[in-house]
């Protein structure tokens, strides 16, 4: 229940967010400061093959381990707003977002970070 009212409020605020958005370069700056908005600590950011890459440290990420396990709040309520950019992203704007996950997933970057990417949809 839960989990549905924030992806709903993530498909709510995306066009405000969003608005004259229309390229991975647009979309990726404004998921940047919505990221420091919510006191994310944005690590590194790259381009590459038209991918926007976005490498950061969620601040809530121990919040509430201890019952419920280690990045529950980031990974398992934040990102349910997140998945509502994914919908309002691909259905009215043609970008993929790939919505946060976690370093140790990809030995891309480090394992206490998370990253993200936007590109435009093939």
């Amino acid at each position: 229940m839960l989990e549905r009212l924030l992806h709903g409020v993530g498909y709510l605020v995306a066009p405000v967010l969003f608005l004259r958005a229309n390229t991975p370069p647009a979309v990726v700056g404004r998921l940047r400061l919505a990221y420091r908005l919510v006191g994310v600590s944005i690590q590194e950011t790259a381009t590459v093959d038209g991918t926007e890459r976005t490498e950061f440290r969620c601040p809530y990420r121990g919040l509430a381990a201890g019952r419920y396990g280690e990045k529950w709040v980031c990974h398992e309520k934040l990102d349910r707003v997140d998945d509502g950019y994914v919908t309002y992203l691909a259905r009215h704007k043609g970008i993929d977002y790939q919505r946060p996950r976690g370093c140790e997933e990809t030995g891309d970057c480090d394992p206490a970070c998370c990253f993200s990417e936007v590109s435009e949809l093939a």
